[in-house]
C-alpha cells in the first residue's frame, strides 16, 4: 500500500518529526509505505529539517509554499491550487490513498482526486475550526468558516476512512456530515511515543538532572512540558503549586516551552514563588531527560467545545516517563482512561487545585515508585508508539488495499 500523506504546517510545529514520521516509520515495517506533501510557511532550515528526517526514515518528502497574504484568502488559495500538486504526487509515486490531515489539505486533495480511483482519508487531528472560535475570536458566521465547515463535512462524506483522537470527535463529525455517513469508517487513533525514548530515569541520572536543575534529589518536583496561552491555565497551574508549596516549600515547578517569555507575566501573581520556577526551552530530544526526573505532571487545559476532540500529546509522554498526572475532564478521551496513575480534575476552581495540590503531597510522594510503575504501565498500553501505529494499520488496512 501506498499512502501520501497530505500537512498543512506551521515553522512552530513539528508534528511531522516529532509524531508522524515515528508512527509511519513503524507502519514500513508492515509494507505500507509513504509519501509526505508538506504545505509549509517555513523557512528554508524547517524545510531542510523535515527533509532530513523523512529520509532517515526512508519516506519521501516534498515541501509547498503557503501563501500568507492577504491573510485567510492566500491560505485557501494555496490549497485550491494545492490540488495539481497532490494531482502529480500520486501520478508520480503510483499513490493508491491519500491521507489529508485537516480541512484545508482536504480541500486540494478532493479537489485533486475528482474522477480518480485513489482512496482518501481524513485525518480530523481535532476540531481546528472550532478551535478557532473557541480560543481565536473567529466568527461563526465569517465566510471563511462557513465555507471551511461545508469542506469539513464533505471531506467526512468523501473519505473511506476518518481517523479521530477521541469518540466525541468521531460523535460529532458524523453528525455534521448527515445521513448516509457510515460510522463504521471512524477509527480513533493514538498519538503514541517511543517508549524507549520517554521512559523512567535510572536512579543514578535523577540527582545529575536535578543538580542541572540547582535542585536537591529529594525536593518534590512538578514539570509542565507545552505551549502557553489562555487555553493552557498558567494562572490555574501556579495555583495548584502555591499549594504545593505551602506544604513543602522545598518544591519546584519546572516548566518547559518554546515560549519562556510568557511565563514571567504569569508569575507576576505569585512573588512568593519567583524562587522555585524554573522556565526552560529545552530540545525535543531533551524533553524526556527532564520530565524523568519529575514527581508530577500537569496538563491543565481549558474545557471547551473543541477540546474535546484533541489527544494531549503530553500527557502520554508523562505517563511513559513514570509521572502520575493532573489533568483536566472534558478534554479528548481522558475521562474514559484508567487514572490509577492520575487525578482528573472536573473542575479548576481553589478548592479542586487545593485538593489536587493535598493529593500529591499525601498519596504520590509518598508512593513515588507505585505511581511511578503503574504511570509507566498505563502508559505503555495506552500511548505506545507501537499501539499507535497499531491503531493506524488496523485504519488504513480497512479500506482494502493490498500492500
Amino acid at each position: 500500500m501506498k499512502v501520501l500523506f497530505v500537512t498543512w504546517d506551521g515553522p512552530q510545529v513539528t508534528y511531522l518529526e516529532s509524531l508522524f514520521i515515528p508512527i509511519f516509520a513503524n507502519l514500513i515495517k508492515d509494507s505500507i509505505s509513504f509519501q509526505v506533501l508538506q504545505f509549509t510557511w517555513g523557512d528554508t532550515e524547517r524545510m531542510a529539517s523535515s527533509l532530513q528526517a523523512c529520509e532517515r526514515a526512508g519516506i519521501g518528502y516534498k515541501a509547498v509554499p503557503v501563501w500568507r497574504r492577504p491573510l485567510a484568502v492566500g491560505a485557501l488559495l494555496t490549497a485550491l491550487a494545492g490540488a495539481r500538486h497532490v494531482k502529480k504526487a500520486v501520478q508520480a509515486h503510483g499513490i493508491d490513498v491519500v491521507m489529508a490531515r485537516s480541512t484545508l489539505p482536504a480541500l486540494a486533495t478532493m479537489l485533486a482526486l475528482r474522477k480518480s480511483p485513489c482512496h482518501m482519508v481524513m485525518d480530523a487531528d481535532g476540531l481546528p475550526l472550532d478551535e478557532r472560535v473557541d480560543f481565536a475570536a473567529q466568527s461563526p458566521s465569517a465566510w471563511v468558516h462557513r465555507f471551511l465547515r461545508d469542506v469539513e463535512a464533505e471531506a467526512v462524506r468523501r473519505a473511506d476512512v476518518v481517523l479521530t483522537r477521541s469518540s466525541k470527535a468521531t460523535e460529532i463529525l458524523h453528525a455534521r456530515a448527515g445521513a448516509g455517513t457510515s460510522i463504521g469508517k471512524f477509527h480513533v487513533v493514538s498519538n503514541g511515543r517511543d517508549v524507549g525514548l520517554f521512559k523512567p530515569a535510572d536512579a543514578g541520572e535523577v540527582p545529575k538532572l536535578r543538580c542541572d536543575l540547582g535542585l536537591p534529589a529529594v525536593a518534590p518536583l512538578i514539570v509542565y512540558a507545552g505551549s502557553i496561552g489562555p487555553q493552557y491555565c498558567m494562572d490555574e497551574m501556579l495555583q495548584l503549586f502555591a499549594f504545593v508549596h505551602e506544604r513543602r516549600d522545598d518544591a519546584h515547578f519546572l516548566v518547559l516551552t518554546g515560549s519562556p517569555e510568557a511565563v514571567p507575566p504569569a508569575l507576576a501573581s505569585y512573588p512568593k514563588l519567583l524562587g522555585s520556577v524554573t522556565t526552560r526551552r529545552v530540545t525535543a530530544q531533551d524533553v524526556p531527560r527532564y520530565l524523568a526526573c519529575a514527581d508530577l505532571g500537569l496538563a491543565l487545559r481549558e474545557s471547551s467545545f473543541s477540546m474535546q476532540a484533541v489527544a494531549p500529546i503530553k500527557l502520554g509522554e508523562y505517563l511513559l516517563c513514570g509521572l502520575p498526572v493532573v489533568v483536566t475532564a472534558g478534554i479528548g478521551n481522558t475521562a474514559a482512561l484508567s487514572f490509577g496513575a492520575g487525578l482528573l480534575l472536573r473542575e479548576m476552581d481553589e478548592p479542586a487545585l487545593k485538593a489536587a495540590a493535598d493529593w500529591f503531597v499525601d498519596s504520590v510522594l509518598p508512593q513515588r515508585e507505585r505511581y511511578r510503575a503503574s504511570s509507566r504501565e498505563i502508559g505503555t498500553s495506552v500511548f505506545s508508539l507501537e499501539a499507535s501505529a497499531a491503531s493506524y494499520g488496523i485504519a488504513l488496512r480497512s479500506i482494502g488495499c493490498n500492500p
